[in-house]
């Protein structure tokens, strides 16, 4: 635009100005804060003039002719602004500032974690495909057809196996699951994660697959090396307890709490081993990063617990969202990143949990309608 009278005309008639017109506008800030002045004008001519009844027409014309000349500022400037014309243009200008940025609504809260509305059973899945709940009544009989033994909230795999097949343990969230592999080697499967093994181990290596979080108690067998695939990372073992998280495949995490294991990155061939007490993370880059860790908190989930030391609050409720399967959102976002130490157990309500996390000072979490807001 050239001059005032440019813009004076582009107001009157915003519908008749071209895409290259608009944009010189709205690039230009002394003319754009022309535009927002009259907002301002507006909401002072609406206070100090509230019984005036203008015929809009003549008034915009008279303040058309005392802007161009640069006369009537000030006070007498509002006199001259019709409140009908100045809120659509005010509007008009908004709504292309608005289109021209993005602007995202302020004070939304942020979402870390969504409940899921699939059904939440721990699942078998056999060879001969079938899918079995383990919550079902019929799952002890289909059970027994294939020779696993079932205690209480483990299966047992080291009974007589008639044939090898791969099998797949699936847990949901709000549980978690044990079982024994036929070599005797313990598992504890952590909520919504899958483990896919043999029901029988032949040949040299004992391999099973992992997806989520899983705590292994090894058999020792110097001539089959015991080895968890899990996303790009294996763990190679003889004989030990470790536990595996890779809920997320950028924050992976292996962590050892007796004897020695071997991690190794299969896509960068990058290759660790770790003594007890460190964890390996891995890197962006491929690399492990190893150091030494506090292990109750990547052990005492399968005691029952919720462990925590010097934790985010945006994972201490990220976990609490998958075990109680509820939306998690924050109302403050600097609160996501508060680091706190937290116990609790597992089989708490989920009010009893927030309440306890309360106390600590740090933040408020409030439950209500199946949703956590964290402030």
């Amino acid at each position: 635009m050239k001059n005032k009278k440019d813009l004076l005309d582009a107001l009157d008639d915003p519908g008749s100005l071209s895409q290259e017109e608009l944009d010189a506008i709205l690039d230009d800030p002394k003319e754009l804060e022309d535009a927002r002045l009259l907002g301002d004008y507006r909401q002072a001519f609406a206070r100090r003039h509230a019984s005036l009844k203008p015929d809009v027409n003549k008034e915009w014309n008279n303040f058309r002719q005392s802007r161009i000349s640069g006369k009537n500022k000030g006070k007498q400037l509002w006199i001259g602004i019709s409140i009908g014309v100045a809120a659509s243009v005010l509007l008009f200008f908004s709504w292309q500032m608005f289109n021209r940025t993005s602007l995202v609504p302020v004070n939304q809260p942020i979402v870390a974690f969504t409940a899921s509305t699939q059904s939440q059973e721990v699942l078998l899945s056999t060879g001969d495909g079938r899918m079995v709940s383990l919550s079902a009544p019929q799952a002890d009989s289909l059970l027994r057809e294939t020779g696993i033994t079932r205690g209480d909230e483990e299966l047992d795999y080291q009974q007589t196996i008639r044939e090898t097949e791969i099998h797949t343990l699936t847990t949901p969230r709000c549980g978690a699951y044990q079982l024994r592999l036929a070599d005797g080697t313990q598992v504890w499967l952590n909520a919504e994660s899958r483990l896919k093994y043999p029901s029988r181990f032949t040949g040299e290596q004992r391999v099973v697959e992992l997806e989520g979080e899983g705590y292994f108690k090894v058999t020792p067998d110097s001539k089959r090396p015991f080895i968890v695939k899990s996303g790009d990372i294996t763990t190679e073992v003889l004989g030990t307890e470790f536990n595996v998280r890779t809920y997320v495949s950028n924050d992976s995490h292996v962590t050892l709490l007796k004897g020695s294991v071997k991690v190794k990155n299969v896509s960068s061939s990058s290759e660790v081993v770790i003594c007890p007490g460190e964890d390996a993370h891995l890197q962006g880059d491929g690399t492990f990063d190893v150091r030494e860790v506090d292990t109750d908190n990547y052990y005492l989930w399968t005691e029952g617990y919720f462990y925590f030391d010097n934790e985010t609050v945006v994972e201490i409720m990220r976990e609490l969202g998958r075990w109680y399967n509820i939306r998690v959102e924050f109302e403050n976002p600097q609160a996501m990143n508060y680091r706190l130490h937290f116990l609790a157990e597992r089989d708490q309500k989920i009010e009893e949990v927030l309440q306890l996390l309360n106390m600590l000072g740090k933040v408020q979490a409030t439950y209500e309608n199946n949703k956590i807001s964290v402030k």
